[in-house]
């Protein structure tokens, strides 16, 4: 009988199901009728079918089918002789009760057991079931959660090659390194071309940079400070590129660096902008102070010619002698204001021992006819002024481009006040060095000129400007790791700006001075 049949059955109508239980009692008693007479167990032979019956077709078939088994049995037994049994002639009712209830409560705790089987195995479908349809849930939302973990990547990747920007991962307590293939494009290298290791990234950076590079991340990695650094890299085919860097540290519960994510994009393109902007800036500056330097030396050559032609007419040796001393006095005023010249424009990068008040005051003499000119008068208070360990060039463009952009704030008279003290650095107070103030008495700035001062080709003097100067000269101040801030007042008979540049210096510098207390770890500009 097949499983659908056998549904069919046990869900048929219950008069139906209960005749169905007079099926087993006729074929429990033929077969009790073939078995021979000495062995036979008539009772023993139908109980199978009355569990049978309520097994298969419920408690109701199963009382029909007891009842049909003792009816039939006892009417054999006792009228037809058919069953010659002896111990069936006793007690047939208490025998036929006992069998009719045994064998119900037997059917019963069957149709029971059948039951529970039955849900048993209905609930663990279920439960399969549930479990097949979690798991192709699992499966479509990891298959969604790979994909787009795909589309993610894939983006990501197109938009660090589309910003040149590489990724690294760098596992400090293994030595293992994992970068994006734009990171190997950075140094030069087909992704997966040469094994990620810190010895190829050492390996690919400039000689003359690598030394510092290593220093920095070495202190970074024990302080677990972020890291941010600019360096060259030298590619396969030679060509020397420009690198931007920065990383953080992940550290542990000892605070140990044990992690280090960082990235890292080509700016080669920037610092060559950067160094054109600062190129065409110098030729400004330079073109500014030629016609300064015309302007200065033509009084004095125009006081030599006078003197000459008073020489030529001279009627006494005396008189000549007198003329010819003031027109020596000239010359050589000539020569101081060609020699700051060309002391200014000397704009070598190597560091020189230098007094900061020279490099001032060699700015102020190009200026000299334009102070006098504007009525400006000079204020210096150079209190502490030791001999300093700088880039000097670099230096003169900053205050040149700072007190240019003062005189100019005081096109009808004013003030100029310059001052170097020993200070600290407001942002940072361990670090020491000088701080040079430079003050103006001028119009001021509004705070919208003041937000943009830094920007490169933003002016407010009517195009007779580049708009670079105070840009390069932010440029340099970092360059220097200094800072530069500014205050500015608009307000009547208070107005004017202030610049504050601050700029450090090593230790033995500071601890040469009297007075002065040694710390530990200063800077070097």
């Amino acid at each position: 009988m097949s499983k659908n049949q056998f549904d069919f059955l046990k869900n048929a109508p219950r008069p139906l199901r209960w005749m169905m239980g007079l099926i087993p009692s006729v074929l429990c008693f033929v077969i009790t009728l073939l078995v021979q007479p000495a062995h036979r167990l008539p009772y023993l032979i139908a109980y199978p079918g009355v569990v049978l019956s309520a097994w298969f077709f419920g408690v109701g078939a199963g009382v029909t089918s007891a009842l049909a088994s003792g009816i039939i049995i006892e009417y054999f037994a006792l009228y037809t002789h058919l069953l010659a049994v002896s111990p069936l002639r006793e007690a047939s009712e208490y025998r036929l009760a006992v069998f009719i209830i045994g064998s119900v409560a037997v059917g019963w705790f069957s149709q029971e057991i059948s039951r529970l089987r039955q849900q048993n195995e209905t609930e663990e479908l279920k439960r399969q079931l549930e479990m097949a349809a979690a798991e192709r849930r699992l499966a479509e939302e990891r298959e969604r959660a790979q994909l787009a973990l795909h589309e993610r990547e894939t983006r990501l990747q197109m938009a660090l090659k589309g910003g040149h920007v590489g990724l690294w991962d760098r596992d400090l307590e293994h030595d293992t390194v994992l970068w994006s293939d734009e990171h190997y494009r950075i140094l030069g290298f087909e992704p997966g071309s040469v094994p990620a290791s810190y010895e190829v990234m050492r390996s690919a950076i400039h000689p003359e940079d690598r030394e510092a590079i290593e220093a920095l991340f070495v202190d970074t990695k024990a302080q677990g400070r972020p890291l941010y650094c600019e360096y060259r890299v030298v590619h396969p085919d030679g060509s020397v590129h420009w690198i931007e860097a920065q990383a953080q540290y992940e550290l542990n519960a000892d605070g140990k660096a044990v992690r280090m994510l960082g990235v890292l994009s080509d700016i080669t393109r920037r610092k060559q902008a950067e160094a054109a902007l600062l190129q065409s800036e110098k030729l400004a500056v330079a073109g500014r102070l030629a016609a300064s330097v015309a302007h200065e030396i033509n009084n004095p050559l125009a006081a030599v010619t006078n003197l000459l032609y008073l020489i030529a007419g001279s009627d006494s040796i005396e008189a000549a002698r007198d003329h010819a001393q003031q027109a020596l006095s000239q010359v050589m005023r000539v020569a101081h204001i060609t020699q700051q010249t060309l002391k200014f424009h000397r704009q070598s990068e190597a560091p020189r021992m230098t007094r900061l008040s020279e490099e001032i005051d060699s700015v102020l003499s190009l200026m000299q006819g334009k102070l006098a000119q504007s009525g400006i008068t000079v204020s210096r208070d150079y209190e502490d002024d030791p001999e300093v360990e700088c880039p000097s060039g670099d230096l003169r463009q900053v205050f040149a481009n700072l007190i240019a952009n003062a005189l100019e704030a005081m096109n009808q008279g004013g003030r100029l006040a310059i001052r170097i003290r020993w200070s600290l650095d407001w942002g940072s107070p361990a670090r020491h060095g000088l701080r040079i103030t430079i003050a103006d008495s001028g119009e001021g700035m509004t705070p919208e000129v003041r937000r943009r001062i830094y920007e490169p080709f933003f002016t407010t003097k009517d195009g007779s400007g580049t708009g670079l100067g105070l840009w390069v000269t932010s440029q340099i101040v970092d360059r220097l790791h200094g800072n530069l801030r500014v205050w500015s007042s608009r307000l009547k008979y208070r107005s004017g700006t202030a610049f504050s540049l601050f700029l450090p210096f090593e230790e033995r510098t500071i601890s040469a001075l009297p007075g002065k207390e040694q710390t530990d770890d200063q800077p070097v500009m």
